[in-house]
């Protein structure tokens, strides 16, 4: 619960040498008692290997006499305490959240003891972010011997609300105060131990087979064994070659006969295709269990990675479309209008969004692009004071101004509209074009200008709203679970497919959640498998839902939800990171912010039938 530091004082605790009890003779027996009681119950259980004396105590004579006593009792296991810091009261430095500058700088230097973090990586939300760059620097220095995620599960209670739906409740669902809100819901698994999708991060970091890339045209890769004491003859490596997440090639390898710590070069024998011009080649690699192997069965997968292959042979040709029917213009005070043959398209000149999208019967598209700066913000962002550092964002995309519209007749036979508009929010000038072809693609084009200094920017991107009818998602990118700039080495790339509903995860407390990283293209199509693809130029940042990012911001449990009709979807060129140093005012990483600069990017709208099309082909139509 929840005190002040002057009541903390006044009770004689915290962590001053004045104040704790860790200082105060007549604790000592009580600390002795405490320690001895733990060592006696634990002492013959194989799998404990270091002893703690407690956590958050602060440190003092009590800690002295406790560590000198154990020692003697147990000189085998190393004594570990943080609030030691570098006292004598600890065999190993453990500080809590230390940053990754900080790892760097005690390793740097010739140290007596081994670092192993009791705390990092705050697991609150939508967090986890740049776990791989911890380990890049712990892997760099053998001093740095990793760390314990804080922490394992969301501490909340299955409620039912007043119309019969389930809930987790936390810190003052209970009538409670004071209370500290849903903080204890920091875990890696749900209360009911669902995975959040950061778990597939943290497996992915800490597996314990590395591959380095030797000669990759020629199949060519260096194995590492990471383990201490175990070779990988459990293992079977398994192989795919890809083009655009088809499957072209695959098999699996003998076992692998590497010991600890070593490494041997393998070939996996793929025969080099005839590359296409555009596609893209990806080389799977997964080490699956060869048999029964203790807890897990045979097949599971320990370790997996993945590789561009450098086969390209250049761009596609350029979609030909002098066969079309030529474009019918329209325009009016209000609404441009861009007609061919089967679909027509309306630009509203005061919103500068498309208010229809329409190809046949099919509408594509209620409302939207419109630019987008602002994310529900997750917990670590609540706890850092986003809302308030960056709230200029929150609706600079939505109040705008259009100052000029122009359209012309392109010499390739499309047509662009382009769109000079003012965001007084941010003091920032936008353009947006839109290029309608013959073919019935739409391609986006914004750039965004900033005026005066501002903060960083959540995100920069654009939102649509399309019908809920379109509830079927598959993209080309990251997945199959959420993925975010510094989280994104445990999702792999690959042709992936569900529901729209299906991509929403349910934290404890509603935030930003679902996007996905590195899309090539995504498709939302109907149950007849129509709908409307969308062509990263390259790459895209991704998301689709039924709730709005002010939905998600005002609701304090997943319960509160309502689903819309219409299905939002974001087509960004990122999001800034979700970082998770910690939950209480570390901000994602410099390397994942996006400062206020200029910015552009761009994508391809296209009508698109599962029953006619390819989305990768139509994805890989170059119109210019």
């Amino acid at each position: 619960y929840l005190v002040d530091e002057a009541n903390i004082e006044s009770h004689g605790m915290g962590y001053h040498p004045d104040s704790t009890l860790a200082n105060k003779p007549e604790w000592q027996k009580a600390h002795l008692e405490r320690v001895a009681s733990m060592v006696e119950r634990d002492k013959n259980h194989a799998c404990v290997i270091v002893w703690s004396l407690g956590n958050e105590a602060g440190d003092g004579i009590n800690f002295t006499a406790a560590k000198a006593w154990l020692s003697g009792r147990d000189p085998t296991r190393p004594v570990q305490y943080e609030r030691a810091e570098l006292g004598p009261n600890t065999d190993i430095f453990c500080p809590m959240y230390a940053t990754i500058g900080e790892l760097e700088e005690y390793a740097s230097q010739p140290q007596e003891r081994p670092l192993i973090m009791c705390e990092y990586a705050h697991a609150m939300g939508n967090s986890v972010g740049n776990l791989q760059d911890y380990w890049d620097v712990i892997e760099r220095y053998p001093l740095l011997q990793g760390g314990f995620i804080w922490d394992w599960a969301d501490q909340g209670l299955r409620r039912t609300d007043e119309e019969g739906r389930q809930y987790w409740a936390y810190g003052g669902d209970f009538g409670d105060y004071p209370n500290d809100g849903n903080f204890n819901c920091n875990g890696l698994v749900f209360p009911d131990r669902e995975p959040h999708p950061a778990l597939f991060e943290v497996k992915k970091v800490y597996q314990y087979v590395k591959v380095k890339p030797v000669e990759l045209p020629a199949g060519k890769v260096e194995v590492f064994n990471c383990y201490d004491f175990t070779g990988l003859d459990f293992v079977e490596l398994a192989w795919e070659l890809e083009a655009d997440g088809e499957v072209l090639q695959g098999g699996t390898l003998p076992k692998l006969k590497i010991g600890p710590h070593r490494s041997r070069q393998v070939r996996i024998p793929f025969t080099r295709p005839a590359a296409a011009p555009g596609k893209e080649y990806l080389l799977n690699l997964r080490f699956l269990c060869a048999g029964d192997s203790g807890l897990l069965p045979r097949g599971h997968e320990v370790a997996w990675e993945q590789f561009v292959l450098p086969l390209g042979t250049g761009a596609p040709p350029v979609l030909e479309t002098d066969s079309l029917p030529g474009l019918q213009l329209e325009e009016s005070a209000g609404e441009v209008t861009v007609s061919g043959r089967g679909f027509s398209i309306t630009v509203d000149k005061r919103s500068a969004a498309l208010v229809s999208y329409r190809y046949g019967d099919l509408e594509l598209v209620r409302h939207g692009p419109v630019p987008e700066f602002w994310r529900a913000p997750i917990d670590n962002e609540t706890g850092n004071d986003m809302p308030a550092r960056l709230g200029v964002w929150r609706k600079a995309g939505a109040v705008r101004q259009v100052r000029r519209v122009a359209v012309a007749k392109l010499a390739s036979g499309a047509v662009e509209v382009a769109l000079d508009l003012y965001l007084p929010a941010v003091q920032a000038d936008y353009r947006l074009s839109y290029t309608v072809f013959p073919s019935a693609d739409v391609v986006v084009l914004n750039s965004f200008v900033p005026g005066r200094k501002q903060p960083d920017l959540p995100r920069y991107g654009m939102s649509l709203t399309v019908p809920g009818a379109l509830c079927n998602i598959r993209w080309y990118g990251r997945g199959l679970q959420e993925s975010y700039w510094d989280r994104k080495s445990g999702a792999r790339v690959g042709v992936y497919s569900g529901t729209v509903e299906d991509q929403f995860v349910p934290y404890v407390r509603p935030q930003e959640n679902g996007n996905k990283t590195d899309v090539r293209w995504v498709a939302l199509t109907d149950d007849q498998g129509a709908g409307l693809l969308a062509v990263g130029l390259p790459l895209l940042s991704v998301s689709a839902g039924y709730y709005t990012v002010e939905d998600l911001e005002k609701a304090d449990h997943p319960c509160e939800l309502r689903p819309r009709e219409d299905i939002t979807l974001h087509l960004d060129y990122k999001q800034m990171g979700v970082g998770g140093d910690n939950s209480w005012g570390a901000q994602a990483h410099p390397a994942y912010r996006l400062p206020a600069r200029e910015y552009s990017y761009s994508f391809r709208l296209r009508p698109f039938s599962c029953k006619q099309d390819s989305p990768a082909g139509l994805a890989k139509q170059r119109l210019f």
